[in-house]
């Protein structure tokens, strides 16, 4: 069965994205990539702020359930979790469509919007993938997984190839490690 319309402009467009960033986005070239019409386009996504939106809302859905992934692995022990969540942080495609997407909301409401949806669904995500490998979720672990994994992604993608490339599963593998010792009965006792 051939996807409706929609759904391939938004494939076509989403593509678009991860291959070239936001700014190369247009109703012309996501038109042409899915082999449509501008007209069918503009039916759809009257306007590029309308197929920007979409895109983001798409992106976000798909970066969860990336996490989602991991945090199913989680159940299989630590080391698994590591390293679905660092394949999940390794893909270059999935990084410029987040960075598109922090910059869009850094100036637009609906985007900013979906952006905040997408934080608090990823940092309910970590809380229970921490739970899953025996670390109790405070709030400052899940946002320093948070960050740690975000910043990781942006590094793989700006060093691909590079020496100077993180060893994302080691540093995860640390910061699961620290976690895990900062959360044992002794190392809450000696912080009371």
């Amino acid at each position: 069965m051939v996807p409706d319309i929609r759904e391939r402009l938004l494939t076509a467009a989403v593509a678009l994205v991860r291959e070239q960033g936001l700014p190369k986005l247009t109703q012309p070239r996501v038109a042409k990539a899915a082999g449509v019409s501008q007209s069918h386009l503009t039916y759809y996504f009257p306007t590029r702020a309308d197929l920007v939106h979409a895109v983001l809302k798409r992106a976000a859905e798909r970066q969860r359930a990336g996490v989602e992934v991991a945090v199913a692995a989680a159940g299989q022990g630590a080391e698994a979790l590591v390293r679905e969540l660092a394949k999940t942080l390794s893909r270059p495609e999935n990084t410029r469509v987040l960075i598109s997407f922090v910059l869009s909301a850094d100036t637009d409401p609906i985007a900013r919007a979906l952006f905040d949806g997408l934080v608090v669904g990823m940092r309910a995500t970590i809380a229970e993938m921490l739970e899953k490998v025996g670390i109790a979720p405070r709030p400052e672990m899940v946002t320093m997984v948070h960050a740690l994994g975000t910043g990781l992604a942006i590094l793989e993608l700006a060093l691909g190839g590079s020496a100077a490339q993180p060893d994302t599963a080691a540093t995860l593998r640390q910061l699961f490690q620290l976690l895990a010792e900062s959360n044992s009965p002794s190392a809450q006792a000696e912080s009371s």
